[in-house]
Formats: structure tokens, C-alpha cells, sequence
């Protein structure tokens, strides 16, 4: 373990060495791309912050890793000297994936607090935001008569409250992790009662109809209920970036599925009109999903 701990010391002065060498720094002779690995790697080899959180942790597999990457830094010092690029890229590689790893084992504690801290923040807002969002959607729903009590009523019967209160006791106690997870549960049930009271927003369209024209103007009415409803969950449902990449997709087929059920309306070929529309629907119906709004069955499923 001493030879590592020394190893580490004299490293910047290794460094500074190499730096007064006639290696080329991101010249014409050493790819870009390789320049400035090597002088990313650099930087985290030379980040004295870390090699001193690392030493103070006795941690003897971070204290291995922190050797391992130095060694492999000055290997790839050696090989870039020697023209050697492929080499050189090899072990800045495995440098940067040493000090990676002996970086998580040992995490920076105040800065993981922070953003915790941070993290349990912005989640309150959020379930604040949705529980708002919940009475809102409900009453909609109701009567106009809907009064304070039932909605207070309403929002006690989710057990947000007391998730929420939980909580925050873990997070004045220091209890960082279980805040969150506790917090995290509140999140889900609100979003799960949202997604209730937003897919209760959608049209039923159940009755027989005449003829099939009658049925294709009812499932188009049905289709544009599903669309207007995407951006009120993007907005309070909060789906991620890759999900609304998804939603998107989603829509563009739906939209191009009712160009073609236009198309066969006008020929009034109702029956590939009312296939198309429906396949529409259907991807509206997955664009929701992925949303975070799951649709029980009777909800136009």
C-alpha cells in the first residue's frame, strides 16, 4: 500500500517532467481525437481533490485503482513519446476507467448531499405540482359542487400526506436515502391517481352505430380526444426525454395513419377509413403509455 501512496505523490512530478519533454501536446503528429483524451485524462489524474479524498478513505481497492490509473498514464506518456498511438490510446483507456472506478468507490460525500439535497427538492415540487394538478383534473370531473373537504378528503385517501411528511423527517435527520425512496413512493401514487382522473377525461364512444359513416365520425372524435390529451400528460406526468423521443414517433404515425383515413373517406371507403383511424387510436394509445398515463380497460381500450 506504501508504494501505491508514493506512487501517487511523485506522479505530478512525473507529470511535470513529461511536460517539459519534446512530445508533441495536440500537435499535427498526435491525432486530435487522441490529444485530447490524453489531455482529459490528464485532468483527472492530476484532480488532487480526488487522490486526497482516496487516501484519507483507506479504501485499499479505490487506493489499488488510483495506482493503476497513474501507471497507465505514464505507460501512455511513454507510448506517445515512442509514436506508438493505438498503445497510447490503449492505456489512457485504462486509466480513465481506473480513476473512474476508484472515484465512485469513494464518492465525494458533500457534493452527494447536495445533490440529494437537490433531488429531494425538485421531487416535492413536482409531487406539489401533480397533487395541484390531481384536484384540479378531479373536480373537472365532478360536480361543481365538489367542496374543499372531499377534495382534502380526496388527496388523505391517496396517503400522499403522510409519505410525504415521512420524508421530510428522513431529510431533516440527514437520512438522505431513505427520503428519497419514501419520497419516490408518494410520486407514484400521485401519478397513478393523475393518470386516473386524466384518462376519466377521454371519450367513451361504446354505442352501435347505423351505418359506417356514422361509426368513422365517432372514432375520429375518439382518436382527437387521445391527441389532445398527449400534451396534458407530457405536462403533468413528466415523462423523460427518451419517452417523449418515443411519443413523438407515436403521433407522427398517428398522424400519418388519419391522412390515410381521410384519403379513404373521401372515397368513401368507410371500412379501410375506420382500419385506419383505429390504428391511429392505437398508436395514440402506446404514445400515452409511454407518457406514464396507464388507461384501464372501458377507457377506449
Amino acid at each position: 500500500m506504501i508504494r501505491w501512496i508514493i506512487g501517487i505523490l511523485v506522479l505530478g512530478v512525473v507529470q511535470a517532467g513529461f511536460a517539459q519533454t519534446s512530445v508533441p501536446q495536440g500537435g499535427a503528429d498526435i491525432p486530435l481525437g487522441l490529444s485530447q483524451k490524453h489531455a482529459f485524462a490528464r485532468s483527472l489524474i492530476e484532480d488532487a481533490s480526488v487522490a486526497k479524498r482516496i487516501q484519507a478513505s483507506q479504501d485499499e481497492e479505490a487506493l489499488r485503482l488510483l495506482a493503476l490509473a497513474g501507471d497507465r498514464y505514464n505507460g501512455a506518456l511513454d507510448a506517445l513519446k515512442a509514436g506508438d498511438f493505438a498503445r497510447a490510446e490503449k492505456q489512457l483507456d485504462e486509466s480513465m476507467s481506473a480513476i473512474g472506478k476508484a472515484r465512485r468507490r469513494v464518492p465525494d460525500v458533500a457534493a452527494l448531499v447536495a445533490r440529494q439535497r437537490a433531488d429531494f427538492q425538485k421531487l416535492l415540487e413536482s409531487i406539489d405540482s401533480m397533487q395541484k394538478s390531481y384536484l384540479s383534473y378531479l373536480k373537472r370531473g365532478k360536480s361543481s359542487s365538489t367542496s374543499a373537504g372531499n377534495e382534502t378528503d380526496a388527496l388523505a385517501n391517496l396517503g400522499v400526506t403522510k409519505l410525504v411528511d415521512a420524508a421530510q423527517i428522513n431529510a431533516k435527520e440527514g437520512h438522505w436515502d431513505d427520503a428519497l425512496r419514501t419520497l419516490g413512493k408518494a410520486e407514484q401514487v400521485v401519478k397513478s391517481a393523475l393518470g386516473s382522473v386524466l384518462g376519466a377525461t377521454l371519450i367513451d364512444y361504446t354505442q352501435r352505430f347505423a351505418t359506417l359513416a356514422e361509426e368513422y365520425a365517432s372514432e375520429i372524435e375518439r382518436n382527437r380526444s387521445y391527441l389532445e390529451l398527449i400534451p396534458v400528460a407530457i405536462n403533468e406526468l413528466k415523462p423523460t426525454e427518451d419517452a417523449k423521443q418515443t411519443i413523438d414517433g407515436l403521433v407522427e404515425q398517428d398522424r400519418a395513419a388519419i391522412d390515410l383515413a381521410h384519403e379513404y373517406e373521401r372515397l368513401q371507403d368507410y371500412a379501410k377509413a375506420l382500419a385506419h383511424v383505429r390504428a391511429g387510436t392505437t398508436y395514440l394509445q402506446l404514445a400515452l403509455s409511454a407518457a406514464g398515463l396507464v388507461l384501464q380497460r372501458g377507457q377506449g381500450m
